[in-house]
């Protein structure tokens, strides 16, 4: 049975660096509560800001939790955003948001494909392209690149406006190319500047695990290191941020810490979420 459904919700905005700071998740807990009878947890992130973090990014908790004790490596997830967690035996806890992960390759392909298309499925169209690295490279200047963590970041930064003009008015296919490459250099250089170690291994999750041409840039970029999707560890490439937020319901209705506050920025660790319960009948099964 299932005991608590825990909803992250689609991020209409994120203000880490607004004053004051604040966030936005789409999809109220209590519909969702109502249609299940299950207890939901939801809206995580205003409690992490409440105390002076920035929401983001949250998946280290997990990451810590699960892949902690292990070999040091780097656990990259590329959704929307880019994120990645620093784990490893006798580590300590640093994680951030690299930068763009997919939403500047989804847009292109938007464009390319006047909406029939709304990713770049298996990077097939990103591989066609010819990569313009002095636009790259451009990009790659932007002051939050040079922020150091804690840190986060989304689309209210990392949209069409943040694109140069020149980038806007290359050919589809060489825009696709280049974006694509821009998010493997992003991540790059991110761990190049405040990583402490540098990991023999990266493992990637989120929707860029199945982007080959895009894991293709990071397995160039990072030799002799080891690139690889979350699947050779029998998790499908899109289902840890999912598996992450059911685990912080958990702690939640435990009453259980569930975040990282060195890696929000957070004065102070919490339990995060806002708890609606289910409906009676379920509580008494």
């Amino acid at each position: 049975r299932v005991a608590v459904i825990g909803s992250h919700g689609h991020t209409g905005y994120h203000g880490p660096r607004d004053t004051p700071r604040h966030t936005l998740q789409l999809g109220e807990a209590s519909v969702i509560a109502e249609a299940t009878g299950i207890p939901v947890v939801a809206d995580f992130r205003c409690r992490d800001i409440a105390a002076g973090g920035q929401g983001a990014p949250l998946i280290p908790f997990f990451d810590h939790y699960f892949f902690g004790n292990g070999p040091v490596r780097a656990l990259q997830n590329i959704g929307g955003m880019a994120n990645v967690t620093l784990v490893g035996k006798n580590t300590l806890p640093l994680a951030f948001d690299n930068g763009p992960g997919n939403a500047l390759i989804d847009w292109a392909i938007q464009r390319h494909t006047r909406g029939k298309q709304s990713f770049d499925k298996d990077g097939r169209l990103g591989g066609q392209g010819v990569i313009d690295l002095k636009a790259v490279r451009a990009m790659a200047s932007h002051p939050y690149f040079f922020q150091k963590p804690p840190k986060s970041t989304g689309r209210e930064l990392f949209n069409e406006s943040f694109l140069p003009d020149s980038v806007k008015r290359m050919g589809g296919l060489n825009l696709i190319a280049t974006l694509t490459y821009f998010t493997a250099y992003s991540i790059h250089e991110s761990y190049r500047r405040f990583l402490p170690v540098q990991p023999a291994e990266i493992i990637v999750s989120g929707g860029g695990a199945l982007n080959q041409t895009l894991m293709g840039h990071l397995s160039g970029l990072f030799h002799p290191a080891r690139v690889l999707s979350i699947q050779s560890m029998s998790m499908p490439a899109q289902a840890k941020e999912p598996a992450a937020f059911a685990f912080f319901a958990l702690r939640a209705i435990e009453g259980k810490i569930n975040h990282l506050p060195q890696t929000t920025g957070a004065r102070h660790a919490c339990v995060l979420g806002k708890i609606i319960p289910g409906s009676p009948a379920h509580a008494a099964s």
